[in-house]
């Protein structure tokens, strides 16, 4: 696998935050044409897009953005198999804070520094080698690789792939885990936002007013507070984590007026749920919520709830055939388990697809600070996840 090391570092250089990922998908178009197979290129579209169940906001009007996908075509008789990996990854940070420059690729010891060196360039590198593997070794059943944009926003891409690409008997999303365990459970997820409505009034008689920032504020910590107390009646098998119901802030927006009090104050958070809550009686919780808070404080006007953003219910696939697979092809009892987060899972689901997420390797820090991987891990999980395709498509 070390010849496929220059291609990751490649991919790092290549930074592909969303609506710019076009370079990252020029390396992967390069490889693919290297291994001798032609790549189906897979435009975002908005219209379409908003049209197809599941979809998910924003549908972005940049030109030349595209998901690719490379097929292997069987001899026929076999089971087929999809291995999806995705080009996007989260924005760099604080460049101060890396060890390494967050798009050097550097390499230190055998491991591999920079955004998305984890989750998912890793990943797309070991679809890569698989496609060459199966190349020249005559599966019976079709291996098909999606490369996909917009894992880490929308999940559009993997949801463009299976409506307009080849389907399959089963997938494995090459992200997300270490290779010890893999997922085969997303709890449900939602991104929402709140306004809060004040009085102004001059900052020297501030009590003659109402004022939305703090309001908000106090407002932020009851909702956290009553997402969290979900954990106290986890069930299996969310018991396994402290705290799977999850509430986290992401923005805060309060314009200044000159020596005012702020009658308008705004947040936007991110929300993790389990069941056997579901997206309506999650919003439901919420909205709650904000009413008994705006009539405690007795508020003229109920903070308003906007729900038109990311969305997805607790998911889970259908995948014991496949985990056996990828179990007789580790050697060990891979277990497989709920996530907290989410990934496109959800779409493979929904179109019967028994999918499950396995792999790239071990590595360290996603979404944040010196992200790495370990190159060692490369040909360890390339194997094991060959020994699943041989078995499935054979």
């Amino acid at each position: 696998m070390r010849e496929w090391w220059p291609v990751l570092q490649n991919l790092i250089q290549a930074r592909s935050v969303f609506e710019g990922e076009h370079a990252a998908v020029a390396v992967v178009e390069r490889a693919i044409g290297q291994l001798g197979l032609t790549a189906m290129a897979l435009p975002f579209e908005a219209e379409h897009l908003a049209g197809l169940p599941g979809a998910q906001p924003p549908f972005s009007p940049v030109t030349g953005r595209r998901n690719l996908i490379a097929t292997v075509p069987g001899a026929g008789g076999g089971r087929s198999l999809i291995l999806n990996s995705h080009l996007d990854t989260v924005p760099e940070g604080d460049r101060s804070e890396w060890r390494h420059a967050p798009f050097s690729g550097a390499i230190e010891d055998d491991v591999i520094y920079g955004r998305g060196a984890f989750d998912d360039k890793s990943g797309v590198v070991l679809c890569l080698a698989l496609l060459e593997r199966a190349a020249r070794s005559g599966l019976r059943g079709n291996l098909i690789a999606q490369f996909v944009l917009e894992d880490e926003t929308t999940g559009n891409g993997t949801l463009v792939c299976l409506d307009r690409g080849p389907g399959a008997d089963a997938a494995v999303i090459v992200d997300g885990t270490r290779g010890d365990r893999g997922i085969n459970e997303h709890a449900g997820n939602v991104r929402f936002s709140v306004d809060v409505f004040g009085r102004p009034a001059s900052v020297s008689v501030s009590h003659k007013g109402v004022n939305a920032a703090e309001l908000l504020a106090r407002l932020l910590i009851e909702i956290r507070d009553a997402v969290f107390a979900l954990n106290a009646g986890n069930v299996e098998p969310w018991t396994q984590y402290p705290s799977p119901n999850q509430c986290a802030v992401l923005a805060l927006d309060c314009a200044e007026t000159t020596l005012t009090v702020p009658a308008i104050a705004s947040a936007t958070c991110f929300a993790t749920f389990t069941p056997p809550h579901c997206l309506a009686t999650f919003r439901e919780l919420i909205s709650s919520v904000v009413c008994r808070f705006a009539a405690r404080n007795g508020l003229a006007r109920v903070p308003a709830l906007h729900w038109g953003s990311f969305a997805a219910e607790p998911v889970r696939s259908s995948s014991a055939a496949l985990e056996e697979a990828i179990r007789n092809a580790a050697g060990v009892a891979v277990p497989f388990g709920p996530s907290t987060g989410t990934s496109d899972l959800r779409h493979f689901v929904a179109r019967s697809i028994p999918c499950v997420l396995f792999g790239p390797g071990r590595g360290h820090h996603p979404h944040r600070a010196n992200e790495s991987f370990e190159l060692a891990s490369l040909a360890e999980t390339a194997d094991i996840i060959w020994r699943t395709v041989e078995t499935w498509c054979a």
